[in-house]
């Protein structure tokens, strides 16, 4: 049902355009349940030159990792000349929360989600809560936090880095701002301050990550990023646990949309 993915996108599209004055580079796209080629040639053709999914099939994911393929170049497989293809990131991990992002360790990376310091309304349920980050610990933190980087920094090929710091339902209240900023603010500063860590670090969107990468690919002739061709279904997130479901049920509502979406563009077409 391409068509319904045109309408939302052509709605979307329109109102960032007329309310925010914005014309999107990069698509996020972390909790669908699989991914269809269609989403990204559509993306493409709309005048968005990256993607980031997030829902793929484990094993999927540590196939790719292993060769450091996590972001490639989404081809058509009916484009042999290649003009619609998009640069994809392939988060690597379980799952799009801070413990999961930061790096391979769910339990060290729930330590630097500071919406989770004591006294929040969540927790970390590996046992070890976040510390606030002062003058006398920001050393230890930011050796800690490093090591998941580097260690997620193995599974790319660019030199840099994506971190995501967000989950479902947070940054909803300026006490989790305050709380998140002002304590990777410091581990920053410690860490950019430093310069025997070999590392640059700073807040950034998606599409500043997405440029630095292109840039990248652009100025190092050494680096190659690979072309990859197909979906990404079935989804599952562990074993056996396959996320296919939501393909037949609720028929009632799929044939609603489809009905409403053709009398939508009917009207259109008339008017």
């Amino acid at each position: 049902h391409y068509y319904a993915m045109v309408d939302q996108l052509t709605l979307g599209n329109q109102w960032l355009l007329d309310n925010i004055g914005v014309r999107p580079e990069s698509g996020w796209a972390i909790d669908p349940f699989g991914h269809t080629p269609t989403m990204p040639y559509l993306l493409r053709k709309a005048g968005l030159k990256n993607l980031l999914i997030q829902r793929v099939h484990y094993e999927i994911k540590r196939v790719l990792a292993k060769d450091r393929n996590l972001e490639f170049f989404w081809n058509q497989g009916w484009d042999a000349g290649h003009a619609n293809d998009i640069l994809c990131h392939m988060m690597p991990f379980y799952s799009y929360d801070i413990p999961h992002t930061c790096g391979p360790e769910p339990a060290v990376c729930c330590q630097f989600d500071f919406g989770r310091l004591p006294g929040s309304r969540y927790n970390c349920p590996w046992g070890t809560p976040p510390q606030p980050i002062t003058d006398s610990n920001v050393a230890d933190r930011a050796g800690t936090l490093l090591n998941q980087y580097r260690k997620k920094s193995q599974l790319f090929r660019s030199r840099n880095v994506f971190i995501p710091l967000g989950d479902d339902f947070r940054w909803d209240n300026t006490g989790e701002i305050h709380a998140q900023y002002s304590n990777y603010k410091k581990l920053f500063a410690y860490i950019n301050s430093h310069k025997e860590l070999h590392t640059e670090i700073r807040f950034g969107t998606l599409s500043e990550y997405f440029n630095a990468v292109h840039e990248d690919i652009e100025t190092d002739k050494s680096l190659h990023i690979p072309t990859l061709t197909g979906d990404f279904f079935t989804y599952a997130d562990r074993k056996d646990h396959y996320w296919s479901g939501y393909y037949t049920s609720r028929p009632f509502y799929k044939h609603l949309d489809r009905a409403a979406e053709a009398a939508i563009r009917a009207a259109e077409i008339i008017y």
